[in-house]
């Protein structure tokens, strides 16, 4: 079958658009490893300070601007790290049944409950499993909010290695002074998400409420509608005070980043003195 003169060229246009944008894609992809390259001995010798757990994590993070994001979280954490490490698999299947699980379930029903009666034909979902260090690293490598924050932390880096003349990477001065302006450092935009083994849902001491009308949701967990759907709707506030009139043991909501549908499960925050 021929193909018209007019389709053909059409058709050589689309591939051609196609080759364009692979091969600058390709190009832009090689730019940005090509400049991350002289900050990977940098990465590396900060790894080496690292609790061996955040340093395990670290070599599954793709980029030098995330790895660099996360180990400023790790510095940040200082001795509390190993406090607040997600669980391991092990310590997730000793959770699930247990009785600190059971009470969880109970507060949850309980804002629940107070929910439905405030907000009739409204229910609320709470994804009640763990989030694995599995889990939080596959959203760390995809995350937008992540990777913005890890591109231009990894550019202000550069800028600060390049002003100092690339001094040494191993030396004690130089991981001082990176480690300083990391811990320092105010990512831009905020990632919406903890570092890889940080996050409150890695030891289920917080919860995610998603508000759901029968089995249609009606607002999630999205950084991108709390202005539209969680604030514009209401259902920030309605949240806020189902869990306030509940006196279920949960407090809230996380406000930096703002995420009005996250809770921190706080059991011993609402218990009566002795």
């Amino acid at each position: 079958m021929r193909i018209p003169n007019a389709v053909h060229c059409a058709l050589l246009v689309v591939l051609a658009s196609v080759a364009v944008a692979s091969i600058a894609m390709r190009s832009a992809t090689a730019a940005s490893a090509e400049s991350s390259e002289p900050l990977r001995p940098y990465v590396a010798a900060l790894r080496s300070t690292l609790d061996a757990r955040a340093a395990t994590a670290l070599d599954r993070i793709d980029g030098v601007g995330r790895q660099l994001l996360a180990i400023r979280s790790y510095l940040r954490s200082g001795p509390d790290l190993g406090h607040r490490w997600s669980w391991t698999e092990q310590q997730i299947q000793a959770f699930e049944g247990s009785a600190e699980q059971q009470a969880l379930l109970r507060e949850i029903g309980i804002v629940r409950a107070t929910f439905e009666r405030m907000n009739p034909g409204y229910t609320l979902f709470v994804n009640e499993r763990v989030r694995s260090l599995d889990e939080q690293l596959e959203q760390w490598n995809r995350n937008d909010s992540v990777a913005a924050a890890a591109s231009n932390l990894e550019s202000a880096t550069a800028a600060l290695l390049e002003a100092s003349g690339w001094p040494p990477a191993g030396t004690d001065r130089t991981l001082r002074r990176l480690a300083e302006f990391l811990s320092s450092h105010k990512p831009d935009p905020t990632p919406t998400l903890a570092a890889p083994g940080l996050s409150a849902h890695g030891q289920m001491n917080a919860v995610d409420f998603h508000v759901y009308r029968g089995d249609t949701p009606v607002a999630e967990p999205e950084a991108s509608t709390i202005a539209s759907t969680w604030d514009a709707q209401g259902w920030s506030e309605r949240l806020r005070l189902a869990i306030s009139e509940s006196g279920a043991k949960f407090r809230g909501p996380l406000t930096q980043p703002r995420e009005p549908w996250h809770y921190e499960y706080a059991p011993a925050c609402c218990m009566a003195p002795p």
